[in-house]
């Protein structure tokens, strides 16, 4: 258990929300990304030419 102390610690958290953060930037980014692609692919199969 002495882990979750260490984690909790102020350095530890200070290296750690930075890169938490960088990291669920980059899942939302890839998420939206992947959801306006999908639209696309959807208004394709539909008839309507991309919006580009």
């Amino acid at each position: 258990m002495e882990w979750i102390l260490n984690l909790f610690d102020s350095e530890t958290l200070a290296l750690l929300i930075p890169i938490i953060v960088i990291v669920g930037f980059f899942i939302v980014a890839a998420m939206r990304a992947h959801h306006k692609h999908q639209e696309r692919i959807e208004k394709i199969k539909r008839g309507f030419g991309p919006d580009f």
